[in-house]
């Protein structure tokens, strides 16, 4: 029995296809399928059963955001990821509000390929693993969706900006009381890049659903809290102390501070 994961690429630009197939080629948990147009992915789709969809923003008749309607109403087990290469926060914004389970800009690094792939990959996993009651339990209504993104850029997260120019960044309580229990969560890794309205705090609560945080701050993360990674439920207990998330060294944090209204 093959247990690979099904990845569906849609593009109109047979180079990109190609380009990302190569950046992928050497994870041996995928199986790599590819459409040039959202009419094509359908026929793909009708034949496979797709776990992951990686979809171009701009292409012509179905664009990005309209498919990512479709996947929400016919497909909402279909994990999705807009890629654009006209990235902007209101882009961002709405296909994450489609239900995208976070978007890649043009042009991206293999790094952030992989890495945003890969935890895709994990919820798709825990969806397939989760008994028929338990995915029952999640489509009673729209707040029980697999992946919900909370809120504008920064909003249920904390900052706390240090004399040195290093800030801190945080979850608040209210938020973290809306997950319940915790199963996993996401945090990036020391060296990455955030960019502002990028998702840096991602949870799974043993009930299956994703809640998603998006940066406040765009930046270098400089330090992460690994006591999070190693117990998730523990950040609950002090999430304005010992519960920070990340320290980043922000990269223009007056102008975006200034856009969040703080």
């Amino acid at each position: 029995m093959d247990n690979k994961l099904n990845i569906l690429i849609v593009d109109d630009e047979q180079i990109v296809l190609d380009s990302i197939r190569k950046l992928l080629k050497n994870e041996p948990d995928y199986n790599l399928l590819t459409a040039l147009s959202v009419d094509e992915a359908f026929k793909v789709m009708a034949i496979n059963h797709i776990h992951i969809i990686l979809t171009d923003l701009m292409m012509p008749e179905i664009d990005g955001l309209e498919f990512m309607k479709i996947l929400k109403d016919n497909h909402p087990n279909i994990i999705a990821i807009m890629i654009t290469g006209y990235a902007t926060i209101n882009t961002a914004l709405q296909s994450m509000q489609l239900g995208a389970f976070d978007y890649l800009a043009k042009p991206f690094t293999r790094e952030e390929l992989i890495k945003v792939v890969r935890r895709a990959a994990g919820l798709a996993i825990t969806i397939l693993n989760a008994s028929d009651s338990d995915i029952a339990k999640l489509k009673v209504s729209e707040s029980e969706k697999f992946m919900t993104t909370l809120g504008s850029i920064g909003e249920h997260s904390w900052l706390m900006r240090d004399d040195d120019g290093t800030v801190l960044i945080g979850a608040e309580r209210s938020f973290l009381y809306s997950i319940g229990r915790i199963l996993t969560v996401y945090l990036p890794s020391v060296g990455d890049e955030l960019r502002h309205g990028s998702v840096f705090f991602q949870v799974f609560s043993t009930d299956l659903r994703s809640l998603s945080l998006l940066s406040p701050l765009s930046g270098t993360v400089i330090e992460v809290n690994e006591s999070i990674n190693k117990d998730p439920n523990g950040i609950l207990q002090d999430p304005y102390g010992k519960g920070w998330l990340i320290k980043i060294n922000p990269a223009n944090f007056e102008e975006e501070i200034k856009l969040m209204g703080r």
